[in-house]
């Protein structure tokens, strides 16, 4: 079966088996992706890990279905100091990456964090605050460590796999539902064959198939039914008056000392790259509250 014209890529497919309690989700970014590597350049190793959180992050946010934001955050004593990717309601997703000296190409997870947690933030519109869980980094791929945290937190089998490369990054999810309790065995049947059949994916039929080929490739002899779809895209949410509210948060006379020091102020976005200058006259109407969005240091590329 060949999908050439279903095939596009920068979405989110759902599914679900008519069979067995068990849901599931594919993503491929391939746009999306280019635009976070466009602002950065990330040595292969860091490159591959932040493409797979990507894709983890796109694959979560569609299982909590919730108004507002998801985030994956990863801080660790390895080379990696922090590592975060955001997805939103909106379908839209960021990364970025940190890093302090080399990192081989081949380097492994634990080379690449040493100690550390991944922290998973669901921050939904209008809740007084955030819902975060906290997994440490143990196993060998962030699959491992994600299927930890829903072993511990949802206690609901879940198997997740992931691939990344220069051009796409890419992700399969599977999760035993619930199921009546006088099906019991014949559940745990169904998760295990769908489950080991979904372990035979390559990487790199993830990252180069669509959904249509690369499930009907995994589930052909199960009644696989593709659900709703997703198209997901880069966006950050950045700006100059959000730039200020934090040069604000400063206070005059740190602001001044900082103007004094290099003679202009200079934030860049962590997430876009974008960097965003403030001079004298600007810090002056900012604490005046006569900042002028629409200067001439609006943006310094």
């Amino acid at each position: 079966m060949n999908d050439t014209n279903e095939f596009q890529s920068d979405n989110l497919q759902r599914f679900i088996f008519d069979n067995a309690p068990v849901r599931g989700e594919w993503v491929h970014l391939t746009d999306t992706w280019k635009d976070v590597l466009s602002r950065r350049e990330y040595p292969p190793a860091i490159e591959h890990l932040l493409g797979e959180m990507m894709a983890a992050a796109a694959l979560l946010t569609a299982t909590v279905k919730i108004k507002g934001r998801l985030v994956l955050q990863l801080k660790s004593t390895g080379p990696v100091t922090l590592m975060m990717v955001e997805c939103t309601s909106n379908n839209t997703l960021r990364a970025f990456a940190q890093w302090d000296g080399d990192v081989e190409d081949d380097a492994t997870l634990m080379e690449i964090t040493g100690e550390g947690a991944l922290a998973i933030t669901i921050d939904v519109e209008g809740a007084k605050q955030p819902y975060q869980g906290v997994v440490s980094l143990q196993g060998e791929s962030i699959s491992e460590v994600l299927e930890s945290y829903f072993k511990q937190s949802e206690q609901l089998e879940t198997r997740i796999w992931l691939a990344a490369d220069s051009q796409s990054a890419a992700g399969l999810f599977l999760q035993q539902l619930p199921g009546e309790s006088h099906h019991k065995e014949a559940d745990e049947e169904s998760w295990s064959r769908l489950s080991q059949l979904a372990s035979t994916v390559k990487n790199k039929e993830l990252l180069e198939l669509g959904a249509g080929t690369l499930l009907h490739r995994l589930f052909h002899e199960e009644e696989c039914r593709l659900l709703s779809t997703t198209e997901l895209r880069f966006s950050c949410n950045c700006s100059r008056e959000r730039v200020a509210d934090t040069i604000g948060l400063l206070g005059i006379d740190d602001a001044n000392n900082l103007l004094q020091e290099q003679g202009h102020i200079e934030v860049a976005c962590e997430f876009c790259n974008e960097h965003y200058q403030f001079d004298q006259v600007d810090v002056a109407q900012l604490f005046s509250g006569q900042l002028n969005s629409n200067s001439d240091s609006k943006i310094v590329h």
